[in-house]
């Protein structure tokens, strides 16, 4: 007696009806039955997928913020710059016009019977006192484009280290190579640290 017919003995009609007899194939499996199956098949390259999604969506953000306050830094360089031409075109009216004040102070003691001009004098230090001034708001100025230019730069770094990650991370996704996913994470600290460095300034 064959397998077959034992089976068909031991089943009753229904039961032969839920589950027909003869090679268990897909279509023969209840679906909670094939998903786990189709679930524990391909564990390795499920589990990566998994892991991929998630390293790429952490530097997806980190990233983001990155592209974000190197334009923020880059756009305040540019402010403190033309601030800073600003300044110095006052600090450069001013030591003109101080320059023809004394001038004037000068043809007037040279001139026969001329008095010192006591006012004449005073806003010749005014001047010479704002020139100086607004020469210290050009240096100070310059300082913090600089400053800022070089945050702009750290922050630049990190993006594009970020963004190298996740283009790592997608390739090793599509080329189920898990070395590739561990080179995107190393990648991606590094640009995590840039990241870092941009706000606190360590190296």
């Amino acid at each position: 007696m064959s397998n077959r017919s034992v089976r068909n003995r031991g089943l009753g009609g229904a039961a032969r009806d839920r589950y027909p007899l003869g090679p268990m194939g897909r279509e023969q499996l209840e679906p909670q039955e094939l998903v786990e199956r189709e679930t524990l098949e391909p564990g390795g390259s499920r589990r990566l997928t998994t892991r991929v999604a998630v390293t790429a969506a952490v530097l997806a953000v980190l990233a983001s913020i990155s592209s974000l306050q190197a334009e923020r830094t880059a756009a305040e360089s540019i402010l403190q710059k033309n601030e800073a031409v600003l300044w110095q075109s006052r600090a450069s009216d001013e030591w003109a016009y101080r320059q023809a004040k004394s001038i004037k102070l000068h043809l007037q003691e040279l001139t026969p019977g001329g008095l010192p001009d006591a006012d004449t004098r005073h806003d010749i230090a005014a001047s010479e006192e704002r020139a100086r001034a607004a020469e210290e708001r050009r240096d100070e100025a310059n300082r913090q484009a600089a400053e800022r230019f070089e945050q702009h730069h750290r922050f630049a770094v990190g993006t594009s280290l970020l963004q190298i990650a996740i283009v790592l991370e997608t390739i090793a996704v599509v080329l189920d190579r898990g070395g590739l996913w561990y080179g995107g994470l190393l990648i991606g600290a590094a640009g995590t640290l840039a990241l870092s460095n941009g706000f606190l300034g360590f190296f």
